[in-house]
């Protein structure tokens, strides 16, 4: 029995923006981790974090705009 016989699943619409916030939130790290060298490593590890979650907050904007669109 498959319950999902008749379900289409178009994965380019998903895989495309996934793909732009994985590379906007490795970005905005690697931005600070340049640009915020001088600070002690285990700080310098913490705010890690929150850098790649600024680069999400810089993804959703965009797709909440209409950039999503583009994708389908």
């Amino acid at each position: 029995m498959n319950i999902f016989e008749g379900v289409e699943f178009n994965t380019m619409q998903f895989v495309g923006p996934l793909i732009v916030l994985t590379v906007t939130m490795f970005s905005t790290a690697f931005i600070f981790r340049l640009l915020f060298r001088w600070l002690p490593t285990k700080l310098l590890n913490y705010l890690m974090g929150p850098a790649a979650l600024v680069g999400a907050y810089i993804w959703v904007i965009p797709m909440n705009m209409g950039f999503y669109e583009l994708f389908k």
